[in-house]
Order: structure tokens, then sequence, then C-alpha cells
């Protein structure tokens, strides 16, 4: 899912700029110069979503994975759970290569099982031998507020 287009970003000085105003406007209306506000993402996550849900009704895959950027997940999350837009002020972008992951409860609805953060760590075996690292996926707390 594409994330938002925040505009020209050439200028040092009218981005700070731009980014005060967007403080003192809010984040979801915020149109940047030449760019997206939230809720022109949200439009666009909206009608992606409407897709994934007739997939989700025609039972095509038991799991689905979404690669997105920080935004669309925040949006995607306060769409489907409903967030008010200060909900959304409130929420969090995941850090690079975060997980979100949504559960199925059986009765029809996602629910929000939590969040994983992807670690660089180095295997016990791995460190005596000057190893290669590994991945692994470490439990964070399940929810994305600041």
């Amino acid at each position: 899912i594409r994330e938002q287009d925040f505009g020209n970003y050439q200028d040092p000085v009218a981005i700070k700029k731009c980014k005060r105003e967007r403080h003192r406007f809010g984040t979801f209306y915020y149109r940047f110069p030449h760019g997206e506000s939230a809720s022109d993402v949200y439009d666009r996550v909206s009608t992606f979503l409407d897709s994934l849900w007739r997939s989700f009704d025609l039972k095509r895959s038991q799991n689905y994975v979404l690669v997105t950027h920080g935004i669309s997940i925040r949006i995607l999350l306060s769409r489907y759970f409903r967030y008010s837009i200060d909900q959304f002020n409130t929420l969090a972008n995941p850090k690079n290569c975060d997980l979100v992951v949504l559960g199925h409860d059986g009765k029809g609805r996602l629910r929000l099982e939590g969040r994983h953060e992807l670690v660089l760590c180095k295997a016990e075996d791995d460190e005596q031998e000057g190893g290669e690292s590994t991945y692994e996926s470490q439990c964070q707390s399940n929810t994305l507020v600041k």
C-alpha cells in the first residue's frame, strides 16, 4: 500500500515551516504542498480494504500479509477499529520491520493480537565462533499508542 506523498522536500526551511503548521493544524487533515494529507491516504486505503474484505468473504486464503508504511497501517487500524481522528493522532508509527498482527476471532471479526519487533541478534553458538547474526521476532506491547 503506497505511503503518504509528503510533497517536494527540497527546501529545508519550507519543510520546517510545514511541519510546524502540520503540528498546529493536526496531522490527519494537513496536506503538504504538492502532497497528501492522511485523509487522502485514508480514502486510498479504504478502497483497498473494500477489495480485501471481499477476498475475506470469498475465503480465498487463510492468512494474508500486508506490507505497508507507518501511516498506512495506522489508517488501516483506524478504519477497521473505527478510531476517532483524535485516537489516530495518538498512534505511533511502527518501527522499520515491525509486525502488526491481527487475528480472527472466529466470529467474523479481526482483533489486534500484538505488535512484534524484528530484532537483530546473535545465536549463542554463533557468538562464540563469530558467526552470522540471525533475526528473531520479539513480542512487544499490543498497542501502537505513543
